[in-house]
C-alpha cells in the first residue's frame, strides 16, 4: 500500500515540476489550438516560433501562410504557402490557397503558373478552374474564363452559385445585359438567403435598371383632358375689345380640350458603348376642341441627335423638323385653316408653319451632381398662308423669321439623381420679314423636380421672358414690348408599372403695353401617359 502511494507521489511531483519531460506541446502543436478557436493573432506567434525550429516543414509553412491568408495580408501568406507547395512533402490543399493569395496581390504571371501545375497533378481539380476563371477574367479573356467557370461547376456542383455570379458579372462587362440578367437569376434561385443570392439580387437590380436606361427603342403614348379658360389669348383691351364688330373673333375663349401624343425615340446601340451617340425621334401631337374648332392642332416633330461624350464634357448637336397644321373655322373670313379632322386635303389646307432648328449644346461637370450647359441656337421659322378666304394681311404682319439665341444653364442633381433643380437664361433675336415681329429677348427659367415618393413626383417651372420689338408697330403706332410669366405646377404619379397619372396646373400671364396682346391664361389638365 506504502510503495503504491510512492508511486503517485513520484508521478505527481513529475507532472508539476517538470512538466515539459513528458506532458509539454511544442509551439506548433499549441499554434494550431490557436488556429482551431480562430484566435489567428495568438496563432501567428506561435507559428513564428515553430518556424523557426522547423524551417523546412512543409505543414509549418503551410499553416503559417493560411494563417496570413485569412487575416487577409496575402503578401505576407504567399512565401509560406509556396514553400508548403515546394518543401516535402508538398501540401496540395496549399496550393489553391498560393494561386487565390497571389490573384489577390494582382501577381496573375505567377498564379496562372501554379494553375497549370495543379491542372497537370490534378489537384483540387474545382477551385483550381474556379481561380483560373477569376484570373483569365481580370486578364479580359471573358470566353475563356467562362469556359473554367463552366468546369468548375462540372466538378464541384457546390460551387454553382458562385460561378453563375462570377459569368453573370462577365455578361455584365461586356454589355450583355439580357444573358447577365438570366445569370444573376439562376445564382439567387441556387440560394436566396447567401451572401452570393444577395448580391446578386442587386445586380440584378441594377441590371434591370441598365436594360432599361438602355432600351434601344422607346415609346410613350399620352392621352389628357383640360380645361383652357382664355383659347385664343383673347386681350384685356384694345380694337378686339372695344369695337363691337370685331368682339365676335374673340368670344367664347373658354373650352374643353383632348390632347393626345405619340413619341418613338431610337438609341443607337453604340451610343451605350462608346463616346459616341446618335438618338432620333418622331413625335405627333394632337390638340381637339369641343367648341372652338378653329383652334384644334397638329404638329409633327423630327429630332436627329449625335453627340460625344468626353470625360467631363459631352457635346450634342440637336437638329429638329416640326410641321404645324391649325384647323380654323372659316366662317367669319378670319378663319385660320380647313378642317383637317374631315378635310380630304388638310394636309394641304391646314398648313401653319413649318420649323428647322439646330441648338448645339455643352454641357460641363463642373463638380458632382453640378453641370453647366451652353447653348447656341438657330432656327428658320415659315407661316404659311391658312386661308384663301381671308383678307390679305399686311407684310408688316409677316413672321416668316430667322430666329438666333444663346444659353447658359446649370443643373443639380440630387435624390440619387431623382431630383433635379435648373437654372437657365436664354438670349434670343428674332429677325421677321415683317416690320411688327422683330424683337429681341431675355428668358430667365427655374425648374424643380423633387421625388416625394419612389412613385411620386413633383415638378413646378417658373420662366420670366421680357421681349422689346424693335420697331413701332405699323398697326398701334407705337414700339410694343412684353413681359410674359409662366408658372405651372405637375404631379406625376407612377401607379402601375410604366403607367402615369399627370395633373398639371399652368398659369400665363402676358402683361403688353399694347392692350390687344395682354392677356391671362388658366390651363388646368388631367391625364394619363404609358411609357413603354
Amino acid at each position: 500500500m506504502l510503495k503504491r502511494c510512492s508511486i503517485f507521489i513520484v508521478i505527481f511531483f513529475l507532472i508539476c515540476v517538470f512538466p515539459s519531460m513528458s506532458f509539454c506541446e511544442t509551439p506548433f502543436e499549441k499554434g494550431m489550438a490557436q488556429f482551431n478557436e480562430e484566435n489567428y493573432e495568438e496563432a501567428l506567434e506561435l507559428f513564428a516560433e515553430a518556424i523557426k525550429l522547423e524551417p523546412a516543414s512543409s505543414s509549418v509553412a503551410f499553416y503559417y501562410g493560411l494563417t496570413y491568408k485569412l487575416m487577409e495580408k496575402y503578401k505576407e501568406a504567399i512565401p509560406y504557402l509556396r514553400d508548403a507547395v515546394t518543401l516535402t512533402p508538398h501540401i496540395r490543399e496549399a496550393l489553391p490557397e498560393l494561386i487565390d493569395s497571389l490573384y489577390q496581390e494582382n501577381d496573375l504571371k505567377e498564379a496562372i503558373k501554379w494553375v497549370e501545375v495543379g491542372e497537370k497533378e490534378n489537384i483540387a481539380s474545382a477551385r483550381i478552374q474556379y481561380f483560373k476563371g477569376l484570373i483569365l477574367t481580370k486578364e479580359n479573356k471573358n470566353q475563356e474564363a467562362v469556359e473554367a467557370f463552366k468546369k468548375a461547376k462540372e466538378l464541384d456542383a457546390t460551387l454553382a452559385q458562385a460561378v453563375e455570379f462570377q459569368i453573370a458579372s462577365i455578361y455584365l462587362k461586356e454589355g450583355r445585359l439580357r444573358d447577365s440578367q438570366e445569370r444573376f437569376k439562376a445564382a439567387i434561385s441556387l440560394d436566396p438567403r447567401s451572401d452570393i443570392g444577395a448580391y446578386a439580387r442587386d445586380y440584378e437590380n441594377l441590371v434591370s435598371d441598365k436594360m432599361e436606361r438602355e432600351k434601344t427603342f422607346r415609346f410613350n403614348v399620352s392621352l389628357s383632358y383640360k380645361h383652357d379658360t382664355n383659347v385664343n389669348a383673347a386681350p384685356t383691351s384694345g380694337p378686339f375689345v372695344d369695337i363691337p364688330a370685331l368682339s365676335s373673333q374673340i368670344s367664347g375663349q373658354r373650352d374643353f380640350a383632348l390632347n393626345s401624343t405619340i413619341r418613338i425615340q431610337y438609341m443607337a446601340p453604340f451610343s451605350f458603348k462608346t463616346p459616341y451617340s446618335l438618338s432620333m425621334q418622331y413625335a405627333l401631337y394632337a390638340e381637339r376642341y369641343f367648341r372652338r374648332d378653329d383652334y384644334n392642332t397638329m404638329q409633327q416633330s423630327f429630332l436627329l441627335n449625335p453627340g460625344y461624350n468626353f470625360q467631363r464634357v459631352s457635346l450634342t448637336l440637336p437638329m429638329m423638323f416640326a410641321y404645324t397644321w391649325l384647323q380654323g373655322d372659316n366662317r367669319d373670313g378670319f378663319g385660320s385653316g380647313s378642317d383637317f379632322l374631315n378635310s380630304r386635303h388638310w394636309y394641304k389646307d391646314a398648313q401653319y408653319m413649318k420649323m428647322l432648328s439646330a441648338n448645339p449644346t455643352a454641357r460641363f461637370l463642373v463638380a458632382p451632381n453640378h453641370i453647366a450647359e451652353l447653348t447656341f441656337g438657330i432656327s428658320r421659322k415659315r407661316y404659311d398662308i391658312i386661308s384663301s378666304d381671308a383678307p390679305p394681311a399686311s407684310s408688316d404682319e409677316n413672321r416668316d423669321a430667322l430666329n438666333t439665341s444663346g444659353t447658359i444653364g446649370w443643373m443639380y442633381l440630387f435624390k440619387e439623381g431623382e431630383g433635379l433643380l435648373s437654372f437657365r437664361y436664354t438670349y434670343a433675336n428674332e429677325d421677321a420679314e415683317g416690320w411688327n415681329w422683330s424683337y429681341n429677348e431675355n428668358r430667365f427659367s427655374l425648374s424643380l423636380i423633387y421625388p416625394i415618393l419612389k412613385s411620386l413626383k413633383f415638378q413646378i417651372t417658373s420662366d420670366a421672358s421680357f421681349t422689346n420689338y424693335r420697331h413701332e408697330n405699323s398697326i398701334y403706332g407705337m414700339q410694343r414690348k412684353d413681359d410674359t410669366y409662366i408658372n405651372s405646377a405637375l404631379l406625376t404619379y407612377e401607379f402601375r408599372p410604366k403607367t402615369y397619372l399627370t395633373g398639371q396646373y399652368t398659369y400665363t400671364r402676358d402683361k403688353s403695353n399694347i392692350g390687344s396682346y395682354d392677356y391671362k391664361r388658366e390651363i388646368f389638365s388631367l391625364g394619363i401617359e404609358y411609357r413603354f
